[in-house]
């Protein structure tokens, strides 16, 4: 199994979905991933981020709270790829995070990139998050120290390395991406790092196959070992760790019998059948253990 968990959603509103046309480019960026031989992708909603504020317009209504349908926009891919959901969230400041829970019942994958320094300490100790990025374009928000890096990785939260800043074409941007991916592979002792593409709908050239991302992170002081680890069982981890968080309670865990906790094809279950009022795009299969009681209508 290899992973991409970071295609970007073409869209950074909660109110506004995406066109036909940037649907069917989406869908074009999705086979060509799938002919590299990747097999589990997840579409990363970026909220609209200005003023160091997130988009206020976010509903109300958790039911509206992910965009991303993936049963009603991408059925032709069922049996051929797993698609997930992930949102990243940009912060600067604490109180940008009081929605992170309701982020986390309706999204497979939750990422923050940090703005500072302090809220890189507050995602590592406060936040209940699967992912930290950056934007390696740019200079990073402080220097990466190998014990803040550490106390995520043990904590269990990954960072992510994207390719696609590598893949620049403006020589200082590429230059301050490679300056500050070896910085991370450093502090982090080469561990608890996954790689994502981080395309866009329209950028589906800049697609590679990981084994030849794989040759870049060795280039940059990744071992081939645990470059190819960045592809597969990192990012596996980090699929198991949003879907236990959603898919858990108590220590009991819901799981597929035959396709397990990555498997997101039994999603609606039977809880759409007993209930008529049941959401379509919540993950529904731990509302049964929190309730423990499904109320049978006639």
């Amino acid at each position: 199994m290899i992973c991409d968990l970071n295609v970007v959603y073409p869209q950074d509103d909660f109110d506004v979905f995406p066109g036909a046309r940037e649907l069917n480019k989406l869908k074009g960026c999705l086979a060509v991933l799938e002919q590299l031989g990747y097999t589990h992708i997840a579409l990363n909603f970026e909220p609209k981020w200005t003023s160091g504020t997130i988009n206020k317009h976010m509903p109300g209504d958790i039911q509206k709270v992910n965009p991303i349908n993936v049963d009603k926009d991408f059925p032709e891919f069922k049996g051929r790829l797993k698609i997930y959901s992930r949102i990243t969230l940009k912060i600067d400041d604490p109180s940008q995070c009081q929605n992170i829970t309701k982020f986390q019942q309706v999204f497979d994958i939750v990422a923050v990139e940090p703005q500072t320094e302090r809220a890189l300490q507050l995602a590592i100790t406060n936040l209940e998050v699967d992912i930290i990025t950056f934007n390696y374009r740019e200079r990073l928000p402080c220097y990466l120290k190998h014990k803040t890096i550490g106390a995520a990785t043990e904590k269990g939260i990954h960072f992510e390395i994207k390719y696609s800043d590598i893949l620049e074409s403006g020589t200082h941007a590429r230059a301050q991406a490679i300056s500050n991916i070896k910085q991370l592979i450093r502090a982090s002792r080469s561990r608890g790092l996954l790689c994502t593409s981080g395309i866009t709908f329209e950028e589906r050239s800049r697609a590679r196959a990981y084994c030849d991302v794989s040759v870049l992170l060795e280039f940059m002081g990744l071992d081939r070992n645990r470059a190819s680890q960045a592809f597969k069982d990192w990012s596996l981890d980090v699929l198991l760790s949003g879907r236990l968080r959603i898919k858990s309670y108590k220590q009991v865990i819901a799981v597929s019998g035959d396709g397990g906790l990555i498997d997101n094809s039994l999603e609606q279950n039977d809880w759409s059948l007993k209930r008529k009022d049941a959401p379509t795009n919540i993950k529904i299969d731990a509302r049964g253990y929190k309730k423990r009681r499904l109320v049978e209508k006639d």
